[in-house]
């Protein structure tokens, strides 16, 4: 069962990760919050979308194109990803009614929220490898670790529509 330490120091965790984040004790801004989070947590995801875009382009002067269509979709795909996070809805409904606050959704909310997180630090990494191939690589090595972070964020996306709907 949580208590509210328990609940306390999730939301702290949150905090220290969306910089510039009110206090989530105040009930009365959990929508523009959790907007706030969802914008920052898409903008990480289109700055690694620039990154893809940086490696094409520098795949494309060097005229090494076996890789490029993978990389395009997957681009697309995050991007995809991305608006998805930005526009989803504002948050779990019960949160914001005039009774009280159910700590164990909200505490579900937030931790959901900062493993999200985790998960797109995850594909920047995976990006990063993709900085530091060389061209005769990409022949030779696949791009399944690329691939796989992909799809674990897609997934996660996916799933965070499930947490809302749970009663």
């Amino acid at each position: 069962m949580l208590t509210k330490e328990k609940v306390a120091a999730v939301l702290k965790s949150v905090a220290r990760i969306f910089p510039g984040m009110p206090s989530y004790q105040e009930r009365e801004g959990l929508r523009t919050q959790d907007k706030i989070i969802r914008e920052q947590l898409a903008a990480r995801i289109d700055e690694q979308v620039n990154r893809l875009q940086e490696i094409q382009s520098k795949l494309a002067n060097k005229v090494v194109l076996q890789p490029m269509a993978h990389l395009d979709r997957q681009s697309r795909k995050i991007m995809r990803l991305a608006d998805t996070i930005r526009f989803a809805s504002y948050g779990y409904a019960g949160l914001f009614a005039g009774i009280k606050v159910d700590e164990q959704k909200l505490a579900q909310l937030y931790d959901y929220d900062l493993s999200l997180h985790q998960d797109i630090e995850e594909l920047a990494v995976a990006v990063g490898n993709l900085q530091q191939r060389q061209d005769d690589q990409w022949k030779t090595d696949s791009l399944d670790d690329f691939q796989q972070a992909v799809n674990r964020l897609e997934e996660r996306i996916a799933a965070r529509k499930a947490l809302f709907s749970q009663n």
